[in-house]
């Protein structure tokens, strides 16, 4: 195989193994999957009158929109868990779900509050811990994904080489645990307001500062450029409906 064609399954095997650690925590850190058990769910027809005339676009109420408030694996799990927990704490604060909640993830702690760039970088580029018994149970999984391929250069990659590239992309691991941070305060703050009209004065001014961290060109930019526009129109509309919503 040439250093071109080995430098190319690389690049491809980190891709892939960077999509199967996505998915991987996903799974594995959030619990709250699957829908109610009376089948509820966030949309124009369930929502709190005042919710309405404001998220009157329809990405607003996607299950699937990963930048909507109820579109992606971690701001759904957040804003259905909310809704659960909210039925037997209806007059507690919002900020107690939710600390349990990401705590339950057990995710490195980020200040909710920063928005200095410079710090930003540095969590999301922070080195996963990673020991060995981990490694190998990665690779172990990524070789039974990677069975059916019919690529044969891929099938000629050596255990030490995705071994070092599962060791490689454990730096990536940062900015999927503070997108899923931010994903879980503006999954639950849309789902405070879509269920009551309202929303706490706290949650609220969490919400607002993940929506505009998530502008920021530090994490925006990472996103595919064919999608990033559309990010930046629904944050930012996501967050023109949020500083209209009274506080409670």
């Amino acid at each position: 195989m040439s250093y071109a064609n080995n430098l190319s399954v690389k690049k491809f095997i980190a891709v892939i193994i960077i999509t199967f650690l996505v998915v991987f925590y996903c799974f594995s850190c959030n619990s709250q999957q699957g829908k109610t058990m009376d089948n509820f769910e966030f949309s124009l027809k369930t929502a709190h009158p005042d919710a309405k005339n404001l998220m009157t676009e329809d990405f607003f109420w996607s299950p699937i929109e990963e930048t909507g408030p109820f579109g992606s694996d971690d701001s759904w799990d957040a804003a259905y868990g909310f809704r659960r927990w909210r039925m037997s704490n209806k007059s507690a604060n919002p900020l107690v779900y939710l600390k349990e909640l990401i705590a339950s993830w057990q995710y490195p702690f980020f200040d909710w509050y920063e928005m200095d760039t410079q710090k930003i970088k540095a969590y999301i580029f922070s080195k996963a811990t990673i020991d060995e018994a981990t490694i190998q149970q990665q690779m172990q999984q990524m070789k039974e994904a990677l069975k059916n391929t019919s690529d044969t250069a891929i099938q000629k990659i050596d255990d030490e080489q995705l071994r070092q590239v599962i060791i490689s992309t454990s730096g990536t691991i940062g900015g999927i645990y503070l997108l899923g941070q931010d994903n879980a305060i503006i999954g639950t703050g849309f789902a405070q307001f879509a269920l009551e009209g309202k929303i706490s004065s706290e949650l609220k001014n969490l919400t607002i500062t993940a929506l505009k961290r998530q502008l920021l060109p530090v994490l925006v930019n990472r996103y595919d450029p064919g999608y990033i526009e559309t990010r930046k129109y629904q944050l930012t509309k996501m967050l023109e409906v949020i500083n209209k919503v009274p506080v409670n």
